[in-house]
């Protein structure tokens, strides 16, 4: 999942595209002011930012649930230490 670019490049052309975004609906929203698009435009707003809000939590429960799983090194311990005692 990329999140942003991890180029120089990269960055400038989101940059620019993001510009070229903006530009677009503020001239759509000039063009055809009235309360439809005013309407959608709020709806859309407020539908980005429940996602983003929606990603957020669901990343932070990724890493959660990641940071308290077991690692390679903690089965071989208990292989090893399962192993040494001779219970099977």
């Amino acid at each position: 999942m990329a999140l942003w670019p991890k180029t120089v490049r990269g960055n400038l052309f989101t940059l620019m595209l993001l510009a070229v975004a903006a530009i677009a609906v503020v001239q759509l929203s000039v063009a055809l002011s009235g309360p439809f698009v005013w309407g959608s435009l709020a709806v859309t707003a407020l539908t980005c930012a429940g996602v983003v809000i929606w990603r957020r939590r669901v990343l932070a429960a990724h890493d959660l649930t990641v940071a308290e799983a077991w690692s390679f090194g903690d089965v071989s311990k208990r292989m090893r230490a399962r192993d040494a005692s001779g219970l099977r």
